[in-house]
């Protein structure tokens, strides 16, 4: 799990299988990402091959928490697994989701 700070959005990169372990220091980077003030954050998801259901509730709660201060949360996810995922979840209405980061990023500017 990366962090990468840029001037107007923060870029978290998952790669691999997202579990419970991963999901707390998801959790944890993004509440570090909210309380620097960072709060458009794009969660590129490409090299996910799998995300747990806590790792999905952090998500959730933390865009709660950060679209009360005008920020957002978009993702980024290739896999057609992770999309139907997203879909069967209705997490897909929650989320705008992209295909490629460079999309992504352009959305904050």
């Amino acid at each position: 799990m990366e962090r990468i700070s840029h001037d107007n959005y923060e870029l978290i990169i998952l790669e691999g299988r997202v579990d419970q372990a991963e999901s707390e220091e998801l959790e944890s980077i993004l509440s570090d990402c909210v309380e620097d003030g960072k709060i458009n954050i794009c969660i590129d998801m490409i090299d996910v091959k799998h995300i747990c259901s806590s790792a999905l509730g952090v998500l959730v709660a933390i865009k709660r928490k950060i679209k009360d201060n005008e920020g957002d949360i978009k993702l980024v996810i290739g896999s057609d697994n992770l999309i139907k995922l997203f879909e069967t979840t209705m997490l897909n209405k929650v989320f705008e989701i992209y295909e490629s980061r460079r999309e992504c990023l352009t959305n904050f500017d």
